[in-house]
């Protein structure tokens, strides 16, 4: 319990709740108001100032932090990224040629397209033009979906695409995460975005998230899929950091 007075004052508290929710720690309100001494209306009224500030989102029971929106994707690419190659490497069993694959844009799935073998029965279907000229590279049939491209996941986006995706059978689907927290699912910072990403998901029969470490337990803008509604997720996290969300019946695969 925090003691000193000085300490306790909303505006004190409030510093201590921003620095944690910015360094990706969710809020507890029941261990807050313990901590501090206070009653729970009270930290109820500290979140709904940092909420209004967009400094975390709260839900029942206290804040998760609000995940800052992406760089994009040019800017992304240029970096080194060993995590991504681990998850890409963890995730290339799963494709097999003569499947449909549907693949996302981003760093992770860009890794994942780099080290496909050819797969001359496959089909390859992507709203990534660097996705799609990869695959094509590689020997595989592709199939570039229109639309207006975005700078921040590199994708097109739009109700035409949408459309596109939405006539498509395919086996399994590879999506990139700007954040996937247990309650509230995988999520995109964008909404044109989230919506090409759902209808990805919601065109293939097997769903498979591909996520760093930092991605998980945040939430992003916008929801693309529960957790329920995804099959498998690649990641390079410690077992320990992905028990909420295995909890939740989503299998988890450790690069």
């Amino acid at each position: 319990m925090t003691s000193d007075p000085v300490l306790n004052t909303p505006d004190a508290r409030q510093a201590t709740l921003r620095t944690r929710a910015a360094a990706g720690v969710p809020l507890s309100l029941a261990a807050l108001a313990d901590e501090f001494g206070v009653s729970r209306d009270t930290i109820r009224r500290d979140l709904l100032v940092l909420e209004a500030e967009g400094a975390l989102r709260r839900v029942r029971g206290g804040a998760l932090p609000v995940t800052p929106p992406a760089e994009p994707l040019a800017t992304r690419m240029r970096r080194p990224n060993v995590a991504a190659g681990r998850i890409a490497a963890a995730a290339l069993p799963l494709v097999e040629d003569g499947m449909v694959l549907m693949l996302d844009g981003g760093t992770t799935v860009a890794h994942l397209v780099a080290s496909l073998p050819p797969l001359p029965r496959a089909l390859a279907v992507t709203p990534s033009p660097a996705v799609a000229t990869a695959t094509l590279a590689a020997g595989i049939e592709t199939v570039l979906i229109g639309g207006k491209l975005s700078a921040f996941g590199g994708i097109s986006t739009g109700a035409d695409a949408c459309g596109a995706i939405a006539g498509v059978a395919a086996d399994i689907c590879f999506l990139g995460a700007c954040g996937l927290e247990a309650g509230f699912g995988l999520a995109a910072d964008h909404l044109d975005e989230a919506a090409v990403k759902r209808a990805m998901q919601a065109a293939s029969a097997r769903s498979v998230v591909l996520a760093g470490a930092e991605k998980l337990g945040r939430r992003a803008r916008h929801r693309v899929a529960t957790c329920a509604e995804l099959d498998l997720l690649v990641t390079d996290a410690a077992p320990q950091d992905t028990a909420a969300l295995a909890a939740t019946g989503l299998e988890i695969r450790h690069a």
